[in-house]
């Protein structure tokens, strides 16, 4: 039996506070991290920091599950 394991590369903030310049592509397995269903399909969107937009990627959970972006830099080894 072969098991294939999806991955799907990303651009996200790569901090809370992104000034609208700061992003990072990472490669997560794609399934949900709490009930290990897929993730969503990936679109562009605008992430808002409080003071600037930036051009990254977002995804809706078919599970209804939420990554937050905080979680996946987390689930990525980005800030620890």
């Amino acid at each position: 039996m072969t098991m294939t394991v999806t991955t799907k590369t990303v651009r996200i903030p790569s901090c809370e506070e992104h000034q609208g310049f700061y992003s990072v592509e990472v490669t997560l397995l794609w399934e949900c991290p709490k009930c290990g269903g897929p993730r969503g399909e990936v679109f562009d969107t605008l992430s808002y920091d409080g003071s600037r937009r930036l051009g990254v990627h977002g995804w809706k959970n078919p599970c209804g599950h939420i990554d937050s972006y905080t979680a996946v830099r987390s689930e990525a080894g980005i800030g620890r």
